[in-house]
């Protein structure tokens, strides 16, 4: 039950600009578990466990996305202070358990947050003064987007669409969904699953050696999108909202590692 709430976040996560599922994950204490669950079934290494984790995110994110979009598309349309003033509050309390996980102190981790951070920050920041591409877009770009868009997929802190938009090609796979153009989807698609592959197995294996490392490299990523994000506003009642969603996520985290 807990892996079909948490598919359900990452669902409504991954609607969200600006926020990966893969943050909510990590939110939850569960994204080392989910990331070994992929890679089993990837790896073809069947057993029940990996088998039932995957499929309740799966279903969860499934239903957050057909049943949610609508409700949260009102919300973010009407009140967008205020949403993104929760989800701030929850992926500043997902930091607390990153940061948590990691030797802080360690000059290393220090360097590669700062590092990783700069990079995506200045990614994000590019990525809003592009204007989107006319839908003239080779097929093997296609396929490398979709690559890059599957390990945005994958890693918390930045968002595929963000990822999309700093290649030129979200404009083109957006109107390709809305009119079912193969053309543009297929290529893009093949990018996806390939890139899902290659990622999770790759980012399992960085994680077995150097955890700190990677953890730490997340931890920029993350703060980046949090500050790209962040809701300044002179509204009072936002931040009220950002206080509940790091409350909220401790909350989450306490029952999602029950």
């Amino acid at each position: 039950m807990k892996d079909f709430i948490l598919g359900i976040l990452m669902g409504i996560a991954n609607l969200l600009p600006g926020i990966s599922g893969g943050t909510i994950a990590a939110i939850s204490g569960r994204y080392e578990i989910i990331l070994k669950a992929a890679s089993d079934i990837i790896s073809f290494k069947w057993n029940k466990e990996a088998f039932k984790i995957l499929t309740s995110l799966i279903v969860g994110m499934g239903v957050s996305i057909i049943f949610l979009s609508k409700i949260l598309s009102f919300l973010f349309e009407k009140y967008p202070e205020y949403s993104y003033g929760i989800f701030i509050g929850l992926i500043i309390g997902g930091l607390f358990y990153l940061i948590s996980q990691i030797e802080i102190k360690q000059k290393s981790n220090i360097s590669i947050i700062t590092i990783s951070f700069v990079l995506t920050y200045f990614l994000l920041r590019f990525a809003e003064s592009l204007e989107t591409s006319n839908g003239n877009v080779s097929m093997w770009y296609l396929f490398i987007g979709g690559i890059i868009g599957a390990a945005t997929m994958v890693l918390p802190g930045i968002s595929g669409s963000s990822m999309l938009l700093i290649m030129g090609i979200y404009k083109p796979i957006i109107d390709a969904i809305s009119n079912m153009d193969f053309s543009i989807l297929i290529p893009f698609a093949f990018g996806v699953g390939g890139g899902l592959i290659f990622v999770i197995l790759v980012l399992e294996k960085l994680l077995e050696r150097f955890r700190d490392h990677v953890l730490s490299f997340l931890i920029g990523l993350t703060i980046a999108g949090m500050v790209i994000i962040f809701p300044i506003t002179s509204k009072l009642l936002t931040y009220v909202f950002l206080i509940v969603g790091i409350f909220l996520s401790k909350y989450l985290e306490r029952i999602l590692n029950e």
